[in-house]
Protein backbone atom coordinates (compact mmCIF):
# COMPACT_ATOMS: atom_id res chain seq x y z
CA UNK A 1 0.00 0.00 0.00
CA UNK A 2 1.39 3.25 -0.82
CA UNK A 3 1.40 6.11 2.11
CA UNK A 4 -0.20 9.51 1.56
CA UNK A 5 3.29 11.12 1.50
CA UNK A 6 3.73 9.10 -1.61
CA UNK A 7 0.12 10.06 -3.11
CA UNK A 8 0.71 14.06 -2.08
CA UNK A 9 3.97 13.64 -4.29
CA UNK A 10 2.33 12.18 -7.17
CA UNK A 11 -0.42 14.72 -7.37
CA UNK A 12 1.89 17.69 -7.16
CA UNK A 13 3.72 16.79 -9.78
CA UNK A 14 0.89 15.90 -11.49
CA UNK A 15 -0.72 19.58 -10.59
CA UNK A 16 2.78 21.24 -11.35
CA UNK A 17 2.51 19.58 -14.91
CA UNK A 18 -0.85 20.88 -15.43
CA UNK A 19 -0.30 24.06 -14.69
CA UNK A 20 2.30 24.15 -16.84
CA UNK A 21 0.59 22.89 -19.53
CA UNK A 22 -2.16 25.86 -19.16
CA UNK A 23 0.35 28.29 -18.53
CA UNK A 24 2.12 27.11 -21.74
CA UNK A 25 -1.22 27.89 -23.88
CA UNK A 26 -1.58 31.00 -22.30
CA UNK A 27 1.57 32.29 -22.62
CA UNK A 28 1.14 31.75 -26.08
CA UNK A 29 -1.90 33.69 -26.70
CA UNK A 30 -0.42 36.65 -25.32
CA UNK A 31 2.51 36.02 -27.92
CA UNK A 32 5.00 35.73 -25.36
CA UNK A 33 8.39 34.29 -24.97
CA UNK A 34 7.30 30.27 -24.23
CA UNK A 35 11.36 29.18 -23.56
CA UNK A 36 11.15 29.63 -19.66
CA UNK A 37 8.24 27.76 -19.29
CA UNK A 38 9.09 24.77 -21.80
CA UNK A 39 12.77 24.43 -20.11
CA UNK A 40 10.20 24.31 -17.05
CA UNK A 41 8.38 21.36 -18.34
CA UNK A 42 11.29 19.68 -19.03
CA UNK A 43 14.21 19.64 -16.47
CA UNK A 44 11.76 20.65 -13.82
CA UNK A 45 8.99 17.88 -14.51
CA UNK A 46 10.69 15.52 -16.62
CA UNK A 47 13.84 13.18 -15.79
CA UNK A 48 15.83 14.49 -18.68
CA UNK A 49 18.81 15.48 -16.34
CA UNK A 50 18.61 11.59 -14.33
CA UNK A 51 17.47 9.15 -17.16
CA UNK A 52 16.05 8.49 -20.42
CA UNK A 53 12.42 9.63 -20.85
CA UNK A 54 9.47 7.27 -22.55
CA UNK A 55 6.75 9.28 -24.14
CA UNK A 56 3.69 8.31 -25.83
CA UNK A 57 1.80 11.03 -26.93
CA UNK A 58 -2.03 10.83 -27.30
CA UNK A 59 -2.80 12.63 -30.54
CA UNK A 60 0.08 11.23 -32.36
CA UNK A 61 -0.18 8.55 -35.38
CA UNK A 62 3.16 8.89 -37.03
CA UNK A 63 5.79 9.38 -34.53
CA UNK A 64 4.00 7.48 -31.98
CA UNK A 65 7.20 7.15 -29.48
CA UNK A 66 9.41 9.96 -28.48
CA UNK A 67 12.48 10.07 -26.06
CA UNK A 68 13.90 13.85 -26.96
CA UNK A 69 13.51 16.95 -25.81
CA UNK A 70 13.28 18.08 -29.83
CA UNK A 71 10.18 15.55 -29.84
CA UNK A 72 8.69 16.34 -26.70
CA UNK A 73 8.98 20.11 -28.16
CA UNK A 74 7.17 19.37 -30.92
CA UNK A 75 4.38 17.44 -29.70
CA UNK A 76 4.02 20.26 -26.60
CA UNK A 77 4.57 23.75 -28.45
CA UNK A 78 4.22 22.14 -32.76
CA UNK A 79 6.54 24.92 -33.66
CA UNK A 80 10.31 23.33 -34.07
CA UNK A 81 9.06 21.04 -37.18
CA UNK A 82 10.63 17.95 -35.76
CA UNK A 83 7.54 15.61 -35.77
CA UNK A 84 5.13 17.16 -38.77
CA UNK A 85 2.24 15.82 -37.47
CA UNK A 86 1.92 17.88 -34.06
CA UNK A 87 0.16 20.87 -33.59
CA UNK A 88 0.87 22.19 -30.08
CA UNK A 89 -0.98 20.16 -27.50
CA UNK A 90 -0.09 22.64 -24.88
CA UNK A 91 -0.84 25.51 -26.92
CA UNK A 92 -4.67 24.76 -27.55
CA UNK A 93 -5.57 26.63 -24.95
CA UNK A 94 -6.86 24.46 -22.03
CA UNK A 95 -8.50 26.11 -19.07
CA UNK A 96 -8.04 23.26 -16.92
CA UNK A 97 -6.36 19.94 -16.28
CA UNK A 98 -8.35 17.29 -13.81
CA UNK A 99 -6.10 14.39 -12.88
CA UNK A 100 -8.22 10.95 -11.74
CA UNK A 101 -6.23 8.50 -10.54
CA UNK A 102 -7.09 4.47 -10.61
CA UNK A 103 -4.10 3.38 -8.86
CA UNK A 104 -0.52 4.58 -7.59
CA UNK A 105 1.77 2.01 -6.63
CA UNK A 106 5.53 2.42 -5.45
CA UNK A 107 8.55 -0.18 -6.07
CA UNK A 108 12.12 0.87 -5.18
CA UNK A 109 11.89 4.48 -6.12
CA UNK A 110 9.88 4.00 -9.34
CA UNK A 111 6.08 4.64 -8.45
CA UNK A 112 3.50 4.66 -11.24
CA UNK A 113 0.39 6.27 -11.76
CA UNK A 114 -2.50 5.17 -13.99
CA UNK A 115 -5.62 6.61 -14.26
CA UNK A 116 -7.89 9.51 -16.51
CA UNK A 117 -7.30 13.20 -17.43
CA UNK A 118 -9.65 15.40 -18.22
CA UNK A 119 -8.43 18.49 -20.56
CA UNK A 120 -11.17 21.26 -20.70
CA UNK A 121 -11.05 23.98 -23.40
CA UNK A 122 -11.88 27.80 -23.36
CA UNK A 123 -15.72 26.57 -24.77
CA UNK A 124 -15.81 24.17 -21.25
CA UNK A 125 -15.50 20.94 -23.69
CA UNK A 126 -13.92 18.15 -22.06
CA UNK A 127 -11.43 15.82 -23.81
CA UNK A 128 -11.19 12.57 -21.60
CA UNK A 129 -7.66 10.70 -22.05
CA UNK A 130 -6.12 7.70 -19.82
CA UNK A 131 -2.55 8.04 -19.00
CA UNK A 132 -0.29 5.97 -17.32
CA UNK A 133 3.20 8.28 -15.50
CA UNK A 134 5.78 6.66 -13.92
CA UNK A 135 8.14 8.53 -11.51
CA UNK A 136 11.58 8.37 -9.93
CA UNK A 137 12.28 10.31 -6.71
CA UNK A 138 15.34 12.52 -7.18
CA UNK A 139 14.79 13.56 -3.79
CA UNK A 140 12.93 13.22 -0.78
CA UNK A 141 10.33 15.83 -1.61
CA UNK A 142 10.60 15.75 -5.37
CA UNK A 143 9.82 13.43 -8.13
CA UNK A 144 10.28 13.78 -11.96
CA UNK A 145 8.64 11.89 -14.37
CA UNK A 146 10.48 9.31 -16.55
CA UNK A 147 7.30 7.86 -18.31
CA UNK A 148 4.71 9.00 -19.73
CA UNK A 149 1.95 7.66 -22.12
CA UNK A 150 -1.19 9.13 -22.77
CA UNK A 151 -3.74 7.54 -25.16
CA UNK A 152 -7.82 7.97 -25.86
CA UNK A 153 -10.53 6.10 -24.52
CA UNK A 154 -11.53 3.07 -26.85
CA UNK A 155 -14.53 4.00 -28.76
CA UNK A 156 -15.78 0.68 -30.23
Amino acid sequence: MVNKEIIDLVTATQQKWGNLVIEIGNAYKKNENLENLTSDLLHNIYAFNHCEVLFKPTLAKNNQFRTTKDEFLSYFLGQNKVCDEDSGFAIKGWKSIEFENFKITEQNNQLLAMGNYYFKDNEDKVLKVEYTFGFIKVSNKELKINLHHSSLPYNG
